[in-house]
């Protein structure tokens, strides 16, 4: 079984070298749409989902057997984002819980009007986890974004999705996404050393960073996973790299999580 994350980047304006919104629209729609010819594709974890890239998320769900689960908006300072969760559209996978883990000092999610921004945090950030069994194996996935700007605030909130992945009773666990953090960094290893129960999943075989930042900024490996320690080889990460920056929907590339029962 597969898991696809992305972030897809929602901002609309930008300046160049960074391709239009419009031509970023297109990239997606293609690229997501190549990527889900791999038919052990069964769950979809995107990033930076707000009301403009929306109505895309959903036609590529669509059309290609997808259900978005329950969205969880989150505020930000411009516009509210979703981490969004799809599954594939099959009767062997059966939905047992979906939760969303706000990376604050609140316990709960709290809808938009009640959400406090903490930790020096830029925005109201969160794990989205569908728990569920597929061919007799139960499995809790979370989709996560960390905080940009805070570096309090990425490690309390990876910390505690962790904490919260060990309260559930499952054969395969891990969260992936936009960390917002370097790999092999301090962040990172902080989290580790916080939670010893995972390791990190990254890195290709061919090292290639998933943040290429259309050539503005330094890239960087920051769309990773956790997962458990004691089943490190039951995981497998690849990055999806077009053949041109350009070519690129998003300023960050497409992961694939391979987990092998």
């Amino acid at each position: 079984m597969k898991v696809l994350s992305y972030n897809i980047y929602g901002k609309k304006e930008v300046e160049s070298p960074t391709p239009s919104w419009k031509i970023r629209q297109e990239n997606l729609y293609k690229i997501i749409n190549n990527i889900l010819i791999d038919q052990d594709i069964r769950v979809l974890c995107f990033q930076e989902v707000n009301q403009n890239n929306m109505m895309l998320i959903k036609n590529i769900c669509d059309e290609n057997s997808f259900i978005i689960l329950e969205k969880f908006p989150m505020r930000t300072r411009t516009i509210n984002q979703y981490n969004i969760i799809a599954v594939k559209n099959d009767e062997e996978i059966h939905i047992n819980n979906i939760y969303c883990l706000p990376h604050g000092k609140d316990k709960k999610y709290k809808e938009i009007k009640d959400q406090i921004i903490d930790y020096g945090m830029s925005d109201y950030r969160t794990t989205v986890f569908v728990y569920f069994t597929y061919q007799n194996k139960k499995y809790l996935i979370g989709n996560i974004h960390t905080d940009y700007k805070s570096t309090e605030g990425k490690i309390k909130g990876t910390v505690k999705s962790l904490n919260y992945m060990d309260e559930i009773c499952a054969d395969y666990k891990l969260i992936v996404g936009d960390m917002n953090m370097v790999s092999h960094m301090s962040e990172a290893n902080e989290i580790l050393q916080q939670n010893t129960n995972y390791n990190i999943l990254s890195k290709n075989i061919i090292i290639e960073n998933s943040y290429h930042g259309y050539g503005i900024n330094e890239p960087v490996n920051v769309d990773f996973a956790f997962v458990e320690k004691n089943k490190m080889d039951n995981y497998e990460y690849e990055i999806i790299k077009q053949d041109e920056m350009m070519q690129e929907g998003s300023d960050h590339r497409p992961v694939i999580i391979t987990i092998k029962q």
